[in-house]
């Protein structure tokens, strides 16, 4: 009989961490308590968005002229990356860029447009990640949320570029974030539909001034969205979208290469010296079947019968949609 194999030395402690870690909720490590605010269609709801601390060098807003974003400082916003339909059980996961860590789908996006591939094909805009924010939001008088801090995670299209061109309309609010002179988001969602589904969109935001402000120590309640985010490895991805594994069997692969590994300087320079000799993938993990054996036109249209450029984003179908990507392009050029 073959002999099975364990880990339980390093893997126990391991489990225990990331239970402690508290709930996952897809991407995100949500520690023990924290719970998450969901926008709806059809409502207005009152949230105060509160600073968190930034802990990261690579912060994706870091300006360092003008100190937003850098180590110590705060803001109110954790820019990510994300990319859908990845593996055998089409998980959405974190791109490394968001890390500033290089990532092999994107390595492999840019292959495929260097050896000629149209960056508008299908098979090559499902590949590109898209850009969500996470805020620390408080929500106030809601009657199924609690005032206090809740993770909120939603699509820039869906929300921050409607709240950029208020702050850029109406300077006045700009500290809307800060504990002592911030304000109120009064937000209204409009009702977007994809077939029978509905989703909320952000139609109007405006800024009321709060009843009293934030004592400091609120921040010892605020979470680091820096650490909230669950970023795979190189490793992690590569394993997923060409090796076919899912989110858990690509982890635990990865740390126990990263843990049996003996690491020297000779076999780190020998192995970066072999990266940059070999050529990246020509051809499509057979994973994939974003684009595959399909000749559309540049005017896409949905497959399951919604409006295209229009009705995207938040639910189940657009999750599968092979033109999710086209679509969601389509949305940001009609603003």
């Amino acid at each position: 009989m073959a002999k099975r194999k364990k880990k339980f030395k390093g893997g126990v402690s391991r489990n225990a961490q990331r239970q402690a870690k508290g709930s996952q909720f897809g991407h995100l490590n949500l520690p023990k308590g924290l719970q998450v605010f969901k926008e709806e269609p059809k409502t207005r709801v009152s949230l105060d968005i509160m600073p968190y601390e930034v802990t990261i060098n690579n912060h994706p807003d870091r300006d360092e002229e003008y100190e937003i974003a850098v180590p110590g400082t705060l803001w109110y916003k954790r820019p990510y990356w994300l990319h859908r339909n990845i593996g055998p059980n089409n998980d959405s996961i974190v791109c490394p860029t968001t890390a500033g860590q290089k990532c092999p789908i994107c390595e492999y996006r840019a292959q495929l447009m260097k050896d000629g591939a149209d960056w508008n094909d299908d098979s090559v805009k499902a590949l590109r990640p898209s850009m969500r924010n996470l805020y620390v939001v408080i929500p106030k008088g809601q009657k199924n949320y609690e005032e206090s801090p809740h993770i909120w995670d939603i699509s820039q299209f869906l929300f921050q570029e409607k709240l950029n061109e208020e702050v850029q309309e109406n300077e006045e609010y700009e500290a809307f974030p800060d504990l002592e002179e911030g304000h109120t988001l009064r937000i209204r969602f409009s009702e977007g539909t994809f077939g029978t589904n509905k989703f909320a969109e952000t139609s109007r935001i405006d800024f009321q001034e709060r009843k009293e402000p934030y004592e400091e120590s609120i921040l010892d309640e605020i979470p680091s969205l820096d650490e909230i985010l669950e970023i795979p490895s190189f490793k992690a991805v590569e394993a997923m979208f060409f090796g076919g594994l899912d989110q858990d069997e690509a982890k635990d692969d990865d740390y126990n290469e990263d843990e049996d590994a003996v690491d020297t300087e000779q076999e780190q320079e020998e192995q970066e010296e072999d990266e940059e000799e070999e050529p990246q993938p020509a051809t499509k993990p057979s994973r994939s079947k974003k684009g595959k054996g399909k000749d559309k036109s540049k005017k896409s249209k949905c497959p399951h019968g919604y409006e295209f450029g229009t009705d995207c984003e938040e639910y189940d179908e657009c999750d599968d949609c092979e033109e999710w990507e086209a679509c969601i392009d389509a949305s940001e050029e009609r603003g």
